[in-house]
């Protein structure tokens, strides 16, 4: 049993040594406009125990244990943009009540992991780039361990994380692609196409982008489905992609409309399988078929406003999700034998009640039974509504434990855009240009690295975005070539 009170005293996010009050603390955890974003976790498998556990007494933030020992999760900026952080006290999670200094307990369990990643990874091959950060963060975190004041463990406590961060994600992005390429047959590199741009355009763009591993994931919008007849564009698309020799990923509801966002015929369970029939039947040259896509949001399990936001109002038990991801994936495993049958995620812990969060929902949803009809999972990944960050190997790791029959990888990625909330950086807080080209640079590799993962990394606004960004094209083509 684990019971007390845990006090976090946080300090600023620059390494000053300014401690940061309650409500100062929230506004930092909150980036651009954020919602509180604290948990607490089971340090063994990232299930949230309990969501937004911090409260305000005196002069600082407290949680109290819930009878188990458990970890602590929240957003936080380094130098390299937002992150979710996990402290969890050397591993096994808080056991008793203490006064701890955030920043500096933050980089002493991230400084532990990067280290036991580095175990597992025996034959990477330490770039200048990682030697230079990892030495400023044994350095800046030794002078954390030895400080006498909880401002300067504060101050150095941070900039080791800062230089942690960028130690560990610089690790990831080297090591990603040169693993796969020597252990995993056929890795994906995938791209989105989601709305009408012409194939004569993209379909080669593609090519040159991701050959010989290339994906293209056409996403079927009930929008333009004006019959009951299959669209010919769509058929077009499709005879392009492969054209071009790539494999495609078919979504025929994207979780905007899967509570029935437009389209109430989707909403039902009878419904939702019918589209998921009706493209299958179409297409049986497609080479995988995702049948539930951010499947854990809260959105596509609820009815939802005019935005297509969740209202907290549930559709009934039959037409919930996991209903719906059973029906479609058992169809296509019946149906399709030789396609994938990929299921997508949605990355989120800690943004939202504990019930949506991905491993929560995972374990409370997918019974044996549904898994079993399950190839892939995949992740979407939008890291200005939910950072990932320093916590990306924790999170891959944990994904290929929690499917260890399945292959796993990224899912849609793309950063601040028109359509997105831009809560959170990544990167370069004042270029969102820049910030998105080293996601692309980043997650496409990282993805790469993992003994049950194909990679994926489906670029959302591949269509809009990359022609005109030759640096953003250059990010995705310099991880295919590595391959």
């Amino acid at each position: 049993m684990a019971h007390g009170t845990v006090t976090l005293k946080f300090y600023d996010a620059e390494g000053r040594g300014r401690e940061l009050s309650p409500g100062r603390a929230r506004a930092v955890m909150h980036g651009n406009g954020g919602s509180d974003s604290d948990a607490l976790l089971d340090a063994r498998n990232l299930q949230v125990l309990q969501g937004y556990p911090l409260y305000a007494s005196g002069s600082h933030l407290r949680f109290d244990l819930p009878g188990r020992p458990a970890a602590f999760a929240v957003n936080w900026p380094t130098s390299q943009g937002f992150s979710t952080v996990v402290l969890d006290d050397g591993g096994q999670g808080f056991r008793t009540g203490a006064t701890v200094v955030f920043n500096h307990q933050a980089a002493r369990d991230a400084d532990r992991r990067l280290r036991d990643a580095l175990a597992r990874r025996p034959d990477h091959v330490k770039s200048e780039v990682f030697t230079k950060a990892y030495r400023t963060a044994r350095s800046e975190l030794a002078r954390a361990d030895h400080a006498t004041t909880d401002a300067d463990r504060g101050k150095h406590g941070q900039r080791a994380l800062n230089a942690l961060d960028s130690a560990y994600g610089q690790m990831l992005q080297e090591y990603g692609p040169r693993y796969a390429k020597a252990h995993t047959k056929q890795p994906w590199t995938g791209l989105t196409v989601a709305d009408s741009a012409a194939h004569k355009e993209w379909a080669p763009l593609a090519k040159r982008l991701t050959a010989p591993h290339g994906w293209v994931r056409i996403v079927f919008d009930p929008d333009v489905d004006h019959d009951s007849s299959i669209p010919r564009r769509y058929r077009e698309a499709v005879e392009a992609a492969h054209a071009a020799g790539l494999k495609v990923l078919g979504q025929p509801v994207d979780s905007t409309y899967a509570s029935g966002h437009g389209h109430p015929g989707l909403g039902t369970r009878k419904g939702y399988l019918a589209r998921i029939k009706r493209y299958v039947d179409a297409f049986p040259g497609i080479e995988a078929w995702e049948v539930g896509n951010e499947v854990n949001g809260c959105w596509t399990d609820s009815r939802t406003d005019a935005d297509g936001n969740c209202t907290g109002k549930l559709l009934p038990a039959d037409d919930r999700m996991r209903n719906k991801v059973a029906d479609a994936a058992a169809y296509v495993r019946a149906t399709r034998p030789r396609s994938q049958v990929v299921l997508t995620l949605y990355w989120q812990l800690g943004t939202t009640d504990p019930q949506w969060s991905v491993f929560n929902w995972a374990r409370a949803n997918l019974p044996a039974r549904v898994r079993a009809d399950i190839d892939t999972v995949l992740l979407s990944t939008w890291l200005e509504d939910a950072p990932m960050g320093l916590a990306f190997d924790q999170v891959m790791n944990q994904l290929g434990a929690e499917f260890p029959g399945q292959r796993t990888g990224l899912g849609e990625l793309g950063y601040w855009n028109q359509d997105t909330s831009k809560f959170y950086w990544a990167f370069d807080k004042d270029d969102p240009a820049e910030g998105r080209r080293q996601v692309a640079a980043r997650y496409y590799a990282a993805a790469l690295g993992y003994r049950f993962g194909v990679g994926g990394t489906f670029w959302w606004y591949f269509a809009q975005e990359m022609p005109r960004d030759k640096r953003l094209r250059a990010a995705v083509r310099e991880v295919t070539d590595r391959l």
